[in-house]
């Protein structure tokens, strides 16, 4: 019996071949794709902007941190009750102080995101009394290697009971609540670092990573009880964990937006009812186009901005 074996071309063409498919697709494919979305995309926009339910009970975590801090203060209005959550009790009684001034019912749940026993506690609790219309899954820990700290190999435990665990344990305690009720909005936050980033932050790209999958995945199963997903992506935002980032775009600040403008984008566009929430936009395109690109061209890529980051390391360090 004779086996024909699979059609392939020899190594050295496959780079070119793939930046063919490459073009081809995203000219015949992606792009009426896109056109079509795009004039579907404004009547739904508009009928959700203006019909779908405001929340009014909303848990937001991660509020210890900058952009967490700016969601809190977004949604503090009369009316609603937020549920704010961190491990920073300082910070946490007095972003809830700050709220409740400006008319919300904001509750104080202290509760560190990696412990997951007292995670799931935490948040029923809260559920219990208080049915969650919207909840903004929000925290990241970052693990940028700089020469003087922590070695990077002893850092993935830290930052993945933080950026995965504890994520996925709050959404799905939440999840399963919004479930018995038939509705509920679920908004995670995961930087564009889960299309593409620097390798100096390779534990912190593979969990946005893994989280982005997860968020496609997780928004086609809930949409079959009502809950709608979407993802939070902050691109270049003015945030302390940015400010220490190694990227050499990091002394660009004018190219930076603020957090205060990421809630108020992030909250117009969860009442619209959209997947993906990009901001600033055309500053993260870059990040777009490096993931469309073939692997053998991304690894190349992804080789020389580590070296550039590197380089700019040093000269910091100096």
């Amino acid at each position: 019996m004779t086996i024909i074996p699979p059609l392939t071309v020899p190594d050295i063409l496959q780079p070119l071949i793939q930046a063919w498919v490459t073009w081809f697709t995203t000219t015949f494919i992606s792009l009426p794709i896109a056109t079509f979305i795009m004039w579907w995309d404004v009547p739904r926009c508009i009928y959700g902007f203006l019909f779908h339910e405001r929340p009014r009970v909303i848990l937001i975590t991660g509020v210890d941190t900058n952009i967490g801090e700016k969601f809190a203060l977004e949604y503090a209005k009369p009316g609603n009750t937020l549920g704010l959550l961190s491990s920073d009790k300082y910070k946490l009684n007095r972003l809830v102080d700050e709220c409740n001034k400006r008319g919300a019912e904001a509750l104080s749940l202290h509760c560190d995101i990696s412990n997951l026993e007292l995670l799931r506690d935490t948040v029923e609790e809260f559920i219990n009394e208080r049915p969650i219309d919207l909840l903004i899954a929000n925290t990241s820990q970052i693990d940028t290697i700089q020469d003087g700290e922590t070695r990077w190999e002893d850092m993935f435990e830290q930052v993945i009971v933080t950026n995965i665990n504890g994520i996925i344990g709050v959404i799905m305690s939440t999840y399963k609540r919004m479930q018995d009720r038939g509705k509920g909005q679920i908004a995670i936050v995961n930087p564009t670092a889960g299309h593409f980033s620097i390798p100096q932050m390779i534990y912190h790209n593979m969990t946005k990573s893994a989280l982005l999958a997860f968020s496609r995945d997780f928004r086609y199963l809930a949409r079959k009880h009502n809950i709608k997903v979407s993802i939070i992506s902050p691109g270049l935002i003015d945030t302390p964990i940015t400010t220490k980032a190694l990227l050499p775009i990091s002394d660009c600040r004018f190219l930076f937006a603020s957090a205060n403008s990421l809630a108020s984008i992030s909250k117009m566009q969860l009442q619209m009812g959209n997947f993906e929430i990009v901001w600033p936009f055309l500053e993260t395109l870059p990040v777009y186009a490096c993931q469309t690109l073939p692997p053998r061209i991304l690894n190349t890529i992804t080789y020389f901005v580590g070296l550039i980051c590197e380089f700019f390391s040093r000269i910091n360090g100096a």
